[in-house]
Formats: C-alpha cells, sequence, structure tokens
C-alpha cells in the first residue's frame, strides 16, 4: 500500500511511576511536532531541547530523535508526518527551517488559540478525505511554517542572494559528505573561490566552511555509530575513510572518545 504523502497523529500521554523514555529512530520522512501542553525533553541528533507548552520541532528525514518524560508528568499535542516529496515543493526560508544540522529544530510559539485550532484543521481534513485534501492540508502547513519562520531570529525578511547561496552549499554539502571532503571542491562545485564560501559560511554560522564539512560527517558517524549495527571500520568506510584508524582520530578530535566508547555510552543508556 502507498504511504500517504501527509500523515497526523495525536500526543496525548501522561507518564506513569516509572515515566517515559522512547526508542530513538529515525524516518525516510519529515515530521512536525507540536506541543499545547509540554513537561518533557526531546533530543534530536544528540542534542536536547525543552518540551515546554506550545514547543514545536521539526524534525528532518534521517534525523534519529527520542522523547523522555519525568514520572507523572503530562504531555498533549500533535505530529504531522510529511513526504519528502512535498517538503521540497516548500519556498526557500520555509524548506531551510527543515533539518540543516545549522539549523536548530526547536521553535516557542506563542500561546495562541490559532495554532491548536489549525492542528485540528488538518486533523479533521485526512480523517475524511476529499477533493483536494492534501493540498488543503499543504497550505495549511505552509501558514504555520511561515508563522514559525517569523518567529525564528535572525531572519531576513526575503531570501537574499547570500542566503540562497548558503542554502545551496548545505544541500551539496549533503548530498556530498561522503565522497567530497574539501573547502576547495565545495567552492569550485559552486563556482565561488574559497574566500567566498568561508565568507558565507561564516556570515551564516560563524564557522568555516571545514568546520561544517566536518560538523556534518561527525553527525552522520554519531548516527551510524549510535543506530545502526553495523561494525566501525565500516561504517568510516560508509563515509569516504578508507583508513579505520584516520576515521578513528577523526571521531576522538571532534568527540573527545572513540567511536567505539560513543557506541558504548550510547548503549549504557537505552539498555
Amino acid at each position: 500500500m502507498k504511504t500517504a504523502p501527509i500523515r497526523f497523529y495525536q500526543i496525548d500521554y501522561q507518564a506513569q511511576e516509572n515515566g517515559f523514555v522512547s526508542q530513538p529512530h529515525a524516518h525516510p520522512h519529515y515530521e512536525i511536532f507540536f506541543l499545547e501542553r509540554g513537561n518533557a525533553r526531546h533530543f534530536i541528533d544528540f542534542e536536547e531541547h525543552p518540551i515546554v507548552d506550545h514547543s514545536l520541532f521539526l524534525v528532518s528525514k534521517h534525523q534519529v530523535h527520542y522523547i523522555t518524560a519525568e514520572p507523572h508528568t503530562y504531555n498533549y499535542g500533535f505530529v504531522v508526518s510529511i513526504e519528502p516529496e512535498l517538503v521540497e515543493l516548500l519556498a526557500l526560508e520555509l524548506f531551510a527551517l527543515f533539518g540543516s544540522f545549522t539549523q536548530s529544530p526547536a521553535y516557542q510559539l506563542e500561546a495562541n488559540p490559532f495554532f491548536p485550532a489549525l492542528f485540528q484543521q488538518i486533523k479533521q481534513e485526512l480523517a475524511a478525505p476529499k477533493p483536494k485534501t492534501i493540498g488543503i492540508v499543504f497550505n495549511l502547513l505552509q501558514v504555520l511554517l511561515t508563522y514559525v519562520w517569523r518567529a525564528a531570529t535572525p531572519l531576513p525578511s526575503h531570501p537574499n542572494q547570500k542566503e540562497t547561496t548558503f542554502v545551496q552549499f548545505i544541500a551539496h554539502l549533503e548530498a556530498h559528505f561522503t565522497t567530497i571532503k574539501s573547502v576547495q571542491e565545495y567552492a569550485k562545485l559552486m563556482h565561488l573561490t574559497t574566500g567566498q564560501l568561508n565568507r558565507l559560511c561564516k556570515a551564516h554560522t560563524n564557522q568555516t566552511a571545514l568546520k561544517l564539512i566536518h560538523g556534518r560527517i561527525n553527525l552522520e558517524a554519531k548516527r551510524k555509530i549510535f543506530f545502526s549495527p553495523m561494525q566501525i571500520k565500516d561504517i568510516g568506510f560508509q563515509l569516504g575513510f578508507e583508513d579505520a584508524g584516520h576515521f578513528n582520530h577523526f571521531f576522538k578530535r571532534l568527540n573527545g572518545q572513540s567511536p567505539k566508547q560513543f557506541r558504548a555510552e550510547m548503549r549504557q543508556i537505552f539498555n
């Protein structure tokens, strides 16, 4: 059966005596979480984000995430899952809100009855599909994301050329981080000088292009070490390291521990 392009789920959970920890997982689709009432923590790609009232999270495809809640806490809200082919139709400034590893996935919305009402409308549309239902829901999600875009700071009032070029660099990095590892090659791919690319990255993230390249490789390494059964040396090979020792040195330099130590630490937490 073909997967529906947009799916809706309700969150209505009272944590019991032992609290709650969801299993870490990742999806091939995108997700929007909105917690009308929240008292928990959302871990997304190893970063902890508090869940409070009116929290919103934009989780990208392949991001590893899980939720923990203390005993006797209550969380109420909604999740909308969206297939990539729809998310990719969003305007540049809205698409850029999702899951670049340079962009925080967590947002705090104002207390406004409009937001829960919007999710209720999405729920009603998807519960009894009619002609153009997906188009209507997609438009509602664009309205929601526009409010999120407004709330995110600092963002320009409209995407300028530098913003567009930086998003293009992140897209190239996402596509090629296992095979292209030098600033020079990315600059050549984008018809820029290395100086131009570095200035662009510094302006948007206060990091050099090389640090962003290494950060993306490191994130994928952590995801795979944590979430896959692959041997560590095979993960290194998959990420473009021809030598296991080189991969171990790279990982330890960025994380202060070896891949083996990181995996053992993660397993201790969840076993």
